[in-house]
């Protein structure tokens, strides 16, 4: 009876650890500034077959204090290049307020392979902005 419990809980584990495997995390520091905005870090994890990526920035005070409000308004998108040869392109995403931020962007790669499986580390993070409603920043070249 015990070892039948024993074996059990053994083929489990063996049969768990495979889907364990896939998990991971990792962190990039990086400094890229933009319209007085220091975006300095890049979290990078794995659900499954998507990509999480968080980016840390800091906007800075007097860039928010224009008389009209439309000019207290950015515009940002980052490239995220990978170890692996997979990038990340965010989509455009805002800050309309001074202090610490985060911008999160999942990405789902089960159509290209489920390729966020395999642990990558960034190798170059870009950042583009814009300073207004309504404009867009620069494409990446």
């Amino acid at each position: 009876m015990v070892s039948r419990t024993i074996s059990a809980l053994a083929a489990a584990a063996v049969l768990l650890v495979p889907g364990l495997t896939f998990a991971w995390s990792q962190k990039a520091d990086f400094g890229a500034r933009i319209h007085k905005h220091e975006f300095s870090r890049v979290l990078l994890a794995n659900d499954g077959c998507t990509l999480k990526t968080r980016l840390f920035f800091d906007a800075p005070e007097e860039a928010y204090k224009d008389e009209y409000p439309v000019k207290n308004y950015y515009r940002f998108h980052a490239r995220i290049q990978l170890d692996n040869g997979h990038q990340v392109v965010t989509h455009f995403f805002h800050n309309d307020a001074p202090g610490a931020r985060e911008y999160d962007y999942d990405q789902d790669t089960t159509s290209e392979g489920c390729w966020a499986k395999t642990e990558a580390h960034a190798r170059d993070v870009n950042v583009e902005g814009c300073r207004g409603r309504g404009c867009t920043p620069e494409a990446f070249k």
